[in-house]
């Protein structure tokens, strides 16, 4: 089993391009650096080195599963105490496009949308990590 300890992966960039969802361009990873990048369809520094899309230098960084998303959402909601804020993210979650219902509901609960970002941080992260070990073993991950 190949191992990737030479490796070291800034945890907040991965966890960054794991969460992005693109219409255009691509999250890869520097095999030979660690350096996590965005290859956009003109990003020509990256079309010099070797056709990156053909090399063994990058690898592609897949977007996380929207159901992985929401799954963070309901754990939040899920957490909370019974009250106003917990109701109105719950019912967030069952409109039409939650997860643009469930941003928007935050913004009327200012002391639940602190606390949403750094649950959201957390697991966002721990996912990074996961992904890491399945995908890269031996891999760091390191936060600045």
């Amino acid at each position: 089993m190949e191992t990737y300890q030479h490796l070291r992966i800034d945890a907040r960039d991965l966890a960054e391009a794991l969460e992005s969802h693109l219409d255009e361009g691509a999250w890869l990873l520097d095999m030979e650096t660690g350096e996590v990048v965005f290859a956009g369809a003109e990003d020509e520094d990256l079309a010099e080195d070797e056709n990156w899309g053909d090399s063994d230098r990058f690898m592609a960084i897949p977007a996380m599963d929207p159901g992985e998303g929401f799954q963070i959402m309901e754990d939040f909601v899920d957490g909370l105490p019974e009250g106003e804020g917990c109701r109105a993210l719950a019912r967030a979650l069952r409109l039409p496009r939650p997860f643009r219902c469930f941003k928007d509901t935050l913004q009327d609960f200012p002391t639940l949308r602190q606390q949403w970002f750094q649950f959201h941080d957390e697991r966002v992260l721990k996912y990074a990590g996961e992904w890491t070990e399945d995908h890269l073993p031996g891999a760091q991950l390191f936060t600045k």
